[in-house]
């Protein structure tokens, strides 16, 4: 891969925004399987209310649970996914056009609702890999306030395969009509 011209083909440039996207992937399963905590309500019942639905609702719907809740680290998990939600540029990495040159990357991020806007943000490589670093120790601080483990996310996200899975016809032999 080359070591010249725009910084956006550059092989550490596209690592980091791969090992985001990985980041972000993590953020999504976390977030589901806190909302389904919250709500009380089992795994499938969580895949169901939030698939489909855009990480900004997500995070507006966990965020009024969280506060509503009773729950003893209420406080430290509201904080830690507070902060990750202020950190969230994904739409932006995501739908933005994009220009490089040999040393940044500029994203040009439009508004997605409301009153037109445009606005730029450009990264050298250093401001971007502090970027994904930071955000991949604030998502670490949001599952450990959340008290799960890996396997749990790992048992939740493949909760979401029992449902695709389960028949949608009935079991038995068609009742014939008289």
């Amino acid at each position: 891969m080359p070591t010249t011209g725009p910084l956006s083909f550059r092989d550490d440039y596209t690592q980091l925004m791969g090992r985001a996207q990985s980041q972000w992937a993590a953020l999504e399963v976390i977030t589901d399987y806190a909302i389904g905590k919250f709500l009380k309500v089992t795994a499938g019942q969580a895949h169901l209310i939030t698939s489909g639905m855009m990480f900004g609702r997500k995070g507006r719907l966990l965020a009024d649970l969280i506060a509503k809740s009773d729950h003893p680290r209420k406080a430290a998990i509201l904080g830690a996914f507070n902060k990750l939600r202020g950190m969230s540029k994904r739409d932006m990495f995501a739908h933005s056009y994009l220009r490089s040159t040999k040393d940044t990357v500029t994203f040009l991020d439009r508004s997605v609702s409301g009153e037109f806007r445009a606005e730029e943000h450009t990264f050298t490589l250093e401001e971007f890999r502090a970027y994904v670093m930071d955000f991949e120790i604030a998502i670490g601080a949001f599952q450990a306030s959340l008290g799960a483990t890996r396997e749990q996310f790992e048992a939740f996200a493949k909760a979401a395969l029992s449902l695709s899975r389960n028949s949608k016809t009935s079991p038995g032999k068609p009742i014939e009509s008289a």
